[in-house]
C-alpha cells in the first residue's frame, strides 16, 4: 500500500443498472434479438425463440449470450478509467501480495506420473490476471461462489476499484467469452500483447455485460466495506412469512422427534429400510423418509416466500440464483436464516446504498504490494484450465469478476 498523493482524487462514474435486466441472444445470422428475463427463466419453447431480424431459431443460453448494450460507454477506450470497476472477493485485503506464497502453503497435492505437475500447477493457479466488472457481476459472481464453491458461510468484501489504463493498453472491441474464457487469462498473456487490460463479453455473471481482466499495476486504487451488513431488522414480518417459518419449525420437530425414535439404527441402515431394502415392520424409516421430504419442501417453500417478498425488482432467473446461493445457510433456526437472507437482499434490492456506502470509504492506493505481485504473477504464461467453477475460492483470490 502507498500513501494517497495530495493532489491525487477519483471521480468515478457509475454504470449499475440493477437486477431485472433482460438478455440478448445472437442468430447464426449475426444479429442479435431482445429475450426477457421471465422467458429465459422459463425456458419457453424449450429455451428456443425466433430471431428478430431473419426468423430462425435460436436456442438460446449463456453459449449464445450477446452484448446487451451495443453503445456501452465502456467499448470506448478512453472512458474506461473514468467507471467505477466492482469485485467481490473473502480475502479482506485484495488483491494480497502474498497471493501465491499463500496458494502454495495451502496446496494439498498428489504427484502423478501423469498429468500437469505440481510447479507448472502453481505457475498456472498464481498467473492469473485480476477481474473486475459492473456491480451486478461482481454480487452474481458472489453468489455463483457461495453456492458452487461452499463460500456460503464467509465473509466477502465489495471492492469499488480505480483503474489506471493509457491509450492503447487495453484490446480492441471485446473478447467474446464464449470464444476465448476470459477466466483463463494470465498476466503473462496480456502482457505479451503489450496491453495492461482485455475487455470481455462476461456471459456467466450480469450476461451480457462487459467486464475486464488486468494486470496488477493497472489498479490504481480501491474502496472496499464487508457484506452484507450487519444490521438487525426488527420490522414485522409479513404474515405469509410468519407462517412459512412456523412450517419449517414444525417440520424441523417432527422430523427429529422421529430420528431420535430411531437413533439406535445406523443411518445407512435406517436408509436401507426406508427404500425398503431391509425390514421395517412398523413403518417408522418410511415415515422419517416422507417427513424429510416435509422439511425440505417447508425450506423451499420458505425461500421462495422470501423472494417473492424481499426481491421484488429482482428477475426470476436472479431470484433463483440467490435462493440456491443462500441454500447452505439452512438450519434449526428458521428466524436467523430470515434476518440474514433480507440483511443479503439490500445488495439486490437497493444497489445504490451499498455503492454509496463503498464510495465513501478511504482510498487504498497500490503501490510496492503490486509489484511484488505481478512479479510472482510472471512464473508461467500457460493459461490456467480450470473453470470459474473448478478450484475452491481460495484458489480464486485472483479471478472471478
Amino acid at each position: 500500500m502507498s500513501a494517497r498523493p495530495a493532489d491525487q482524487t477519483f471521480e468515478l462514474a457509475e454504470r449499475s443498472d440493477g437486477f431485472n435486466y433482460q438478455y440478448r441472444m445472437r442468430c447464426a445470422c449475426g444479429e442479435t434479438s431482445a429475450l426477457a428475463a421471465d422467458d429465459y427463466f422459463a425456458e419457453a419453447r424449450r429455451a428456443r425463440m425466433d430471431c428478430a431480424h431473419c426468423g430462425r431459431e435460436i436456442h438460446f443460453g449463456p453459449a449464445v449470450a450477446a452484448l446487451r448494450d451495443e453503445n456501452d460507454r465502456a467499448l470506448q477506450d478512453n472512458l474506461v478509467s473514468t467507471f467505477a470497476w466492482y469485485h467481490t472477493s473473502t480475502s479482506p485485503n485484495w488483491p494480497s501480495s502474498g497471493y501465491a506464497a499463500q496458494f502454495e502453503n495451502q496446496l494439498k497435492w498428489v504427484e502423478r506420473d501423469f498429468g500437469i505437475s505440481r510447479d507448472n500447477y502453481l505457475a498456472q493457479q498464481t498467473s492469473k490476471a485480476l477481474h473486475v466488472g459492473t456491480y451486478e457481476a461482481a454480487i452474481e459472481n458472489m453468489l455463483r461462489r457461495m453456492e458452487n464453491q461452499g463460500d456460503s458461510t464467509k465473509q466477502f468484501y465489495l471492492y469499488r476499484v480505480a483503474l489506471r489504463l493509457t491509450p492503447g493498453s487495453i484490446n480492441t472491441g471485446y473478447r467474446d467469452e464464449n470464444h476465448a474464457v476470459a477466466s483463463d487469462i494470465s498476466v503473462a498473456e496480456i502482457s505479451d500483447a503489450g496491453l495492461d487490460a482485455v475487455r470481455y463479453l462476461n456471459v456467466h455473471e450480469a450476461m451480457g455485460t462487459l467486464s475486464l481482466a488486468v494486470v496488477p499495476s493497472a489498479i490504481a486504487a480501491m474502496q472496499c466495506i464487508p457484506i452484507p451488513t450487519s444490521e438487525v431488522i426488527t420490522d414485522d414480518q409479513p404474515a405469509a412469512v410468519r407462517a412459512a417459518v412456523e412450517d419449517v419449525r414444525n417440520a424441523t420437530r417432527k422430523l427429529r422427534t422421529a430420528e431420535e425414535a430411531l437413533s439406535s439404527i445406523e443411518p445407512s441402515v435406517r436408509r436401507m429400510m426406508t427404500l425398503g431394502m431391509r425390514p421395517d415392520p412398523d413403518g417408522a424409516a418410511k415415515r422419517i423418509g416422507k417427513l424429510e421430504q416435509k422439511y425440505y419442501w417447508s425450506w423451499h417453500d420458505l425461500q421462495e416466500r422470501l423472494a417473492s417478498e424481499y426481491l421484488p425488482n429482482v428477475s426470476a432467473v436472479i431470484r433463483r440464483d440467490f435462493n440456491d446461493a443462500v441454500a447452505g445457510w439452512r438450519d434449526e433456526n428458521a428466524e436467523v436464516f430470515v434476518q440474514r437472507y433480507r440483511r443479503l437482499t439490500a445488495l439486490l434490492e437497493r444497489p445504490s446504498e451499498a455503492i454509496a456506502k463503498v464510495s465513501t470509504q478511504a482510498w487504498r492506493f497500490v503501490g510496492g504490494a503490486q509489484a511484488s505481485l505481478s512479479s510472482s504473477a510472471q512464473m508461467s504464461d500457460a493459461p490456467d484450465s480450470a473453470s470459474r467453477d473448478g478450484p475452491p475460492s481460495w484458489m480464486q483470490l485472483n479471478a472471478g469478476a
